[in-house]
């Protein structure tokens, strides 16, 4: 059974640096200043540490490598979390995976890299929707969810090439709601599983069809590390959802005890 577990975050100067010694990093996230900061610790015993950058309108952090994005910068982060590039742009409305980022406005889909970045245009005509989230990349394919009319579709695209190798409807839950807003930062693709923001509470569908529904207040979602996604809601405490291999477990920040 999933637990909602309310962590307490210890900010004293010591608890901090003690952190930095003894806890791994567990991702990132924004706070409700929308500062990005790093996030130590394991499951039950988080703690928010540093600032990362001020003022993001978007970002995502798969453990490895992740991106955000400001009012003037696309900021690419390392696997520690600081940031190891800074690419001028003035186009915020950016959908943001861990390793790509697809401009709507101009249909470019963007890389970065030891080199800097590279993008490859993607022809709207064979995406035929809005993309609303864009996914984890398996060799040189990741996959970018798109609203076209009510439907959701999960497009593969070549990011060498920016061809749709592949694309499949959606079927299930999610399918059904995503695009009723069609909104960017509701929905996380993950590799095996799909989340989505629906108000009052996160729908989850796994890649071989089970669906289930997780009690936390969610108005966005967004992959905050290895094992994270967080959750924000007007008004609610920012929560963590741990991706676990049997399910989800529910964390909120900040909170002082550990309910049933």
């Amino acid at each position: 059974m999933n637990r909602t577990v309310l962590i307490i975050l210890m900010c004293a100067p010591s608890a901090i640096a003690q952190s930095k010694l003894a806890t791994p990093l567990a991702g990132v996230v924004r706070d409700s200043a929308q500062h990005l900061r790093l996030v130590d610790g394991i499951s039950g015993n988080l703690l928010l540490r540093d600032t990362i950058t001020t003022s993001v309108t978007g970002w995502a952090f798969d453990g490895h490598s992740g991106l955000a994005i400001t009012d003037s910068e696309l900021l690419a982060l390392a696997a520690d979390g600081v940031i190891a590039q800074r690419i001028p742009t003035a186009d915020a409305s950016a959908v943001l995976g861990a390793q790509n980022a697809f401009f709507p406005k101009t249909a470019e889909l963007w890389q970065t890299g030891p080199k800097g970045a590279s993008q490859v245009s993607v022809e709207p005509a064979m995406i035929g929707g809005s993309v609303i989230a864009v996914g984890p990349m398996n060799a040189q394919v990741t996959s970018l969810a798109v609203c076209r009319a009510n439907v959701l579709w999960l497009l593969s695209v070549d990011t060498t090439t920016g061809a749709i190798t592949h694309e499949s409807a959606s079927g299930g839950a999610i399918g059904g709601q995503a695009c009723l807003s069609a909104q960017p930062g509701t929905l996380v693709v993950l590799s095996d599983r799909m989340l989505l923001a629906a108000g009052r509470e996160v729908l989850v569908q796994t890649a071989a069809g089970v669906e289930r529904h997780i009690s936390i207040a969610a108005d966005r979602l967004t992959q905050a590390g290895a094992l994270w996604v967080e959750a924000e809601s007007m008004g609610a405490p920012t929560g963590m959802i741990r991706i676990n291999n049997g399910g989800e477990t529910v964390y909120q920040l900040p909170a002082a005890k550990e309910l049933p």
